[in-house]
């Protein structure tokens, strides 16, 4: 199944698209992005503050919510800008890009978009009910982010780029930004 879905994307790869049809795919892969699932974490994590009696001091979370969003949406849109214009293509899977991208946030991990999209989460989970949801919600984007790119993603892009990819996973952290050296 993995292998399907990878030759699948690797197919997708491969046609081109038009300005029209990149613009589709975008506008719904940012929608689900950034409202979508950071909607579904908020009511899980809902669901799940029931059973956690933590209270948190108002103002705190509400900095903290700001400082997370802002943090968050840097890497995201950094990353984003590069898959479009390095990459020729679009972080969503139906447009791929045609480059490997190993320079600007991916030269500091393998998932910038994700860690950003995790960081968003928190924010986000924070801003609308408390700093325990917003801790679910990053978790809960670590467990799936995780899992989509080292079961999906990473098999995909070893088709796609091969030796080259197999050289850069090496090289880079999955997660966990490289800040020296």
């Amino acid at each position: 199944m993995l292998e399907k879905f990878a030759a699948t994307i690797v197919k997708f790869s491969h046609t081109k698209k038009s300005l029209k049809n990149k613009i589709g795919i975008m506008l719904f892969g940012a929608i689900n992005l950034l409202v979508v699932i950071p909607f579904v974490f908020f009511h899980v994590g809902c669901v799940l503050e029931k059973y956690i009696l933590v209270h948190w001091l108002r103002p705190l979370e509400v900095v903290t919510a700001i400082l997370s969003v802002l943090c968050g949406l840097f890497p995201l849109i950094w990353s984003v800008n590069v898959k479009i214009h390095l990459g020729k293509g679009t972080p969503i899977p139906l447009a791929p890009t045609q480059n490997l991208i190993i320079t600007g946030p991916y030269k500091l991990c393998r998932n910038p978009m994700h860690l950003g999209a995790m960081i968003y989460y928190f924010g986000v989970g924070t801003w609308f009910g408390s700093l325990t949801i917003g801790i679910m919600s990053f978790l809960l984007g670590l467990v799936l982010f995780s899992i989509y790119n080292k079961f999906f993603e990473e098999k995909e892009l070893l088709l796609r780029f091969g030796k080259e990819y197999e050289e850069y996973k090496r090289k880079t952290s999955f997660l966990i930004p490289k800040l020296c050296g």
